[in-house]
């Protein structure tokens, strides 16, 4: 049982269950974790005045067993415990793994049937176990899993679906053509995003300027028009023609000026297009993702395009690969995978013989597979070696791999994937930039299916800036999954259901495809 303890109280060994506000409003990434250290006891005086511990999940004289339950049944790990260095197990870059989760944490669901929408490529997204210590692709790899929130058992994620239930949203709706709130950024989350900032950059702050529905035209636009200069590219390139690289930036710019007035309306577009994703469209996404965590971050436009510019071009080097490299089903051999890095210097290449390219794009593509361990590629950069568009290219890359189908790994959850991110920051990814990439796109990204506490499916479509874990949702089904005739928009933060007292609340993330349901069908036209 929790008991509340303030700050200037608390001592290593204690198990933090849960603080005076919402996570999400504090730079602890994992919701719930065991006290190490006193730079932790620190960070949570900073941040709060006091927070709930449980004994029985604590460690050493701040541990008491629950009544019946010997010492070892209420040992609980490290919540930041680190999964096996993928690299030890073959040469897998975390790009190509699975995502890492555990049995209890995954409960099979109904196959769903084939689609022609955006998940179509997405029915599946299976991951070895956690307590395996291999990485590899699951046995039963048609098989489609829904994570559900388990609170005696709690993954990364799932202590803050289990505290859904206990957050009141406010009564009554919220007027339709309102923007959410501007977030009420503490000065330590403004330090810990200033931070992150090459000097002599101004960190901006950015508000929303738009709702979702009225940018979603304007993104589908932006993205259209960088979908077609990327053909375009493509095709130039294998005819050996150079291109000019001021055509991207005019094209880039307006992406980064929709993602400046909503990020989540580029976002939405990206997700609907991913049955269209191709080896080279890969970057379109990773393109929108990462200008949007550059916006979160705090970078003025001139370095959201460059992060655009990165995104767009990263893989542009795979043209000079095997066909048959690309397409392969089942995973790559070793001399094949060397070969397959080799499209990092590809893209170099060709990027070196175009006139003008900015030297930080030119960087944050070379450094886009290289890890804080020194375990990437192409150099074997370690720590601070890797630049900062290095660092955040590599996230948002082996972000988008994950959650795309791959001709060697189905699509995973965008959930699982960001439990993967997580488990891997500090060996592979830079630790902060990791938390602040789940802080821009939140614990279920827009595209995301859901299901609510009343049985109900929805779809993500924005998030409110203030309370990440309460966004506005399309509600595409009824308690008993037949798909609604007239979807309907619930912000889980303002709106109640009619005839109920309580808050709606997420109760589980679902997979991509669940119930048959395409994303496509309900594209905000």
């Amino acid at each position: 049982m929790a008991s509340k303890i303030f700050t200037s109280d608390l001592k290593v060994g204690m198990f933090v269950a849960d603080l005076d506000r919402p996570w999400v409003d504090t730079p602890f990434l994992l919701q719930g974790f065991l006290i190490e250290n006193d730079e932790q006891i620190l960070a949570l005086k900073t941040h709060c005045e006091y927070v709930m511990v449980d004994r029985a999940r604590s460690t050493g004289a701040e541990f008491e067993a629950v009544s019946g339950l010997s010492p070892a049944t209420n040992t609980m790990p490290s919540m930041r415990s680190k999964p096996p260095r993928l690299l030890d197990t073959g040469g897998i870059d975390p790009e190509e793994a699975t995502p890492l989760s555990s049995p209890e944490e995954r409960a099979p669901a109904a196959k769903p049937a084939k689609r022609k929408g955006a998940f179509a490529n997405a029915a599946s997204a299976s991951a070895p176990a956690r307590a395996s210590g291999r990485a590899g692709v699951d046995a039963d790899a048609d098989a489609t899993y829904v994570v559900t929130p388990t609170p005696e058992r709690p993954g990364f994620f799932a202590r803050a679906l289990a505290r859904l239930k206990a957050l009141k949203g406010k009564s009554g709706s919220a007027p339709s053509d309102t923007l959410p709130a501007a977030p009420r950024e503490t000065p330590q989350e403004f330090a810990a995003r200033a931070e992150l900032v090459p000097a002599g950059i101004e960190v901006q702050t950015y508000a929303d300027l738009a709702s979702v529905e009225d940018e979603v035209p304007r993104a589908r636009e932006a993205v259209t028009q960088a979908s077609s200069l990327l053909e375009k590219l493509v095709k130039d390139i294998r005819l050996g023609q150079s291109f000019e690289i001021d055509r991207v930036e005019e094209i880039v710019e307006g992406m980064v000026e929709s993602i400046v007035r909503n990020p989540d309306a580029a976002m939405w577009i990206a997700r609907l297009r991913e049955e269209d994703i191709s080896t080279y469209g890969h970057g379109l996404q990773v393109c929108v993702y990462l200008a949007s965590f550059g916006r979160h971050i705090g970078f003025p436009k001139a370095q959201l395009s460059h992060l655009a510019q990165i995104g767009l071009l990263l893989d542009i080097g795979k043209i000079k690969l095997p066909r048959y490299l690309l397409e392969k089903q089942g995973r790559l051999t070793a001399e094949e995978y060397e070969e397959a890095k080799r499209h990092v210097a590809h893209g170099i290449a060709i990027l070196s013989e175009t006139p003008n390219v900015d030297p930080e794009v030119l960087e944050g593509i070379e450094q886009h597979h290289e890890r804080m361990n020194g375990s990437g590629y192409p150099c074997g950069h370690v720590g601070e070696e890797i630049g900062i568009y290095g660092r955040m290219a590599g996230i948002v890359d082996t972000f988008a791999a994950l959650t795309n189908h791959r001709p060697y790994a189905a699509a995973a959850s965008s959930y699982e994937a960001l439990r993967s991110l997580t488990g891997w920051a500090g060996d592979f990814f830079h630790e902060p930039l990791v938390q602040q990439f789940v802080s821009s796109i939140g614990v279920f990204p827009v595209g995301s299916l859901i299901e609510l506490s009343t049985g109900e499916v929805a779809i993500v479509v924005a998030h409110n800036r203030v309370r990440r874990l309460k966004p506005r949702v399309l509600v595409v089904t009824g308690p008993d999954k037949t798909r609604s005739a007239h979807p309907a928009m619930l912000d889980l933060l303002y709106d109640t259901k009619s005839g109920g007292d309580e808050p709606v609340f997420i109760k589980r993330g679902l997979p991509a495809g669940a119930y048959g349901l395409d994303l496509t069908d309900f594209y905000l036209g």
